[in-house]
Formats: C-alpha cells, structure tokens, sequence
C-alpha cells in the first residue's frame, strides 16, 4: 500500500492542528467568570445531578475523540491510498509458424514438440498460431488464426496421429491397427508429393515463410524450426536462400535440432550456420526445456521489438477510510443530539 498524495495529507493535518490551536487560544481569552447561583450547592451532591455531569463529559470527550478520528479518516482518504502492481502490455501482434519435419526420422520428437506447444496454448493472449508439416513436399495443416480451441485440437491429434512406428525404428507407437494407420496417413497426407525423396528441408522452410500474411502490418513473426536435416532429394532452394529469404521479411528463426542418425557434423553446421544468417537460436533435443525456452524467447524478444514497456498499474483503496468518515459524521450527530 502507498499514499498517492501524502502531502495532501500532511497539509490537512497541519491544517487541523492550526484550528485547534487558534479554537483553544481564543476559548481561553474568552472565557468569562462563573455566574455563581444561590443555594446551588447541594446539586452536587444529588445523584442525577452528578451522573448528568458525568455523562455530559463523557459525551464532549466522546466527540473529540469521534471528531479527531473523522478528520484523521479525511486526511488519510484525501491522500489516496493505493496498491501498485507492474504489468507488461500484451501484444496481439505475433504471429508463430510451427514448421516441422515429418520424416521417419522425426516422429518422436515431432510429437514432442506438438504436445508441449499444446500444453502452452492457455498462455497465449492474442498470439496467431499456424502449423506447417513437410517431408519432399509440404502441407499447411491450419493457417494463421487465434482460435485457440482449434489450435490445441490441431495440435494433439497431430501429436497423437505422428507418435507411429512406420518403419520400425521404435520412435512411435507399434499400434497398426486401420483407425491408428488410417490416423497417421490423413496427418502426413500431402508431404510425400515427391516420390523416392524425402525430408527436403530448404523448401519446407521457405514455404513455411510464405504462410505469413498482412505482410503491411507491422507483426512480429517467428518460425519453430524442427528437423534433423538430412536431405534425401533434390531441393529447389539452398538451405541459405531459403533462410535469406526469411531475413528478408524479418521472420526470427528458432531452430529445433535433435541429432542426425546418417548424417555427419555437416548437418548440424549447415543448420546452424543458416540460423545464424536471421539471429535466430538453436536447440537440441539434449534441453528438456527447448521448447518451452524458444517460446519463452520468442514472447521476451518480440516484446521487446514491439516496444512492451511495464506500466506501474494504481488501485485505489478508499473503502476502509471512506467508512470511517461516514462513521465519524453519525456519531457526532448523534452524540450532538444526546448532549441537548
């Protein structure tokens, strides 16, 4: 709790004290000598007379301590009291294209990262969401939208329906029964338009660059990158042009690595060399955390970019004070109307 205007406070305080000062001064000049009454002096020892004297001192102490407190409630009430709490602005401006690479390779960790981002939809406010697969061609499972209830639906039947042991290499689920095998196929449908190709990295990345739209809208745009690069085709782009041409539309990058089971050191190089190309970071698989840490990233940066200052946010609190007052008032009125 602060006071927002405590020297308002302090000032009406100061002011009280005045009048009470200037009100005693001027009772102690004024005051005159006793009218004195004959025969008056047994009153003092009549006991109504007694408890009427009493109770009449009783009652002007009871105003002042009433009136004191009224002015005290005042004093503090015109000061504001108030909480404060810093929030960041949220921002409907971001825009997240999940570009995975659904190769025989992958599955594992496809649904990996399916299942985490899943989890994490509660905490988006305003963000647009998008999923890209690609194996020799590539598939736009849901465009850019913010209906949260079908991203999350999207995402884990997609995690459910890539968790499949296709060729054996223990990376999914060995369940081959038709609704399973009928599951995965309807996912996958349309990433395998090349045949005796596969995982043609560079043009999965570019055609995911090409999901973003209202290119005139100043929005924050971030690619999840997830693939193992192990290029098994001929690709249109070079891994280069395609992450260069992703620099040029101010696409971040975040790129999802979880090793590589036929290609050298080279792989992990060339993908890292053409995150580097976008200032974007890289993760491995070995970071249990990597997926919550590239949103982390994403949402810390892009805020940033988009300017995300905290504001100290003040609510005033004048309920307790405010009663005080009210109460101060009725009981002087109603001591006022006793002590007559």
């Amino acid at each position: 709790m602060v006071m927002t205007f405590w020297w308002v406070t302090a000032l009406l305080l100061l002011a009280a004290i005045a009048v009470w000062a200037i009100t005693f001064w001027n009772r102690r000049a004024m005051r005159k000598s006793p009218v004195l009454v004959a025969n008056s002096q047994y009153m003092d020892r009549l006991p109504s007379f007694v408890r009427a004297q009493r109770a009449a001192k009783a009652l002007r102490i009871g105003q002042v301590i009433i009136a004191v407190l009224g002015v005290l409630g005042a004093s503090v009430l015109s000061g504001r009291i108030a909480s404060e709490r810093i929030e960041t602005p949220e921002f409907s401006s971001r825009d997240i294209v999940l570009c995975l690479d659904v190769s025989g390779s992958m599955y594992e960790y496809d649904t990996e990262i399916l299942s985490t981002f899943a989890d994490m939809v509660d905490t988006f406010e305003g963000e647009r969401v998008a999923l890209s697969i690609f194996n020799s061609t590539s598939r736009t499972s849901f465009p850019l939208t913010n209906d949260y209830e079908l991203i999350e639906r999207e995402l884990r039947e997609g995690a459910e329906a890539i968790d499949f042991d296709e060729f054996g290499y223990r990376l999914g689920t060995r369940d081959y029964s038709d609704e399973k095998v009928q599951q995965y196929v309807s996912f996958v449908d349309g990433t395998r338009g090349i045949p005796d190709e596969a995982s043609i990295v560079p043009d999965g990345l570019a055609s995911c660059g090409m999901l973003f739209d209202q290119a005139e809208e100043d929005r924050s745009r971030s690619i999840i990158f997830a693939t193992d690069n192990e290029v098994n085709g001929e690709p249109i782009f070079s891994l280069q042009e395609a992450t260069e041409g992703i620099a040029a539309r101010d696409i971040d990058l975040y790129t999802f690595y979880p090793g590589a089971y036929e290609c050298s050191a080279s792989c992990f190089d060339e993908l890292e060399e053409a995150t580097g190309t976008v200032d974007g970071g890289l993760y491995q698989s070995s970071d249990p955390e990597a997926i919550p840490s590239i949103i982390n990233e994403i949402q810390k940066t892009q805020a940033e970019v988009l300017g995300a200052t905290p504001t100290v946010i003040r609510t005033d609190h004048p309920g307790p004070m405010f009663v005080v007052v009210f109460l101060s008032l009725v009981g002087i009125l109603v001591l006022g109307w006793r002590a007559r």
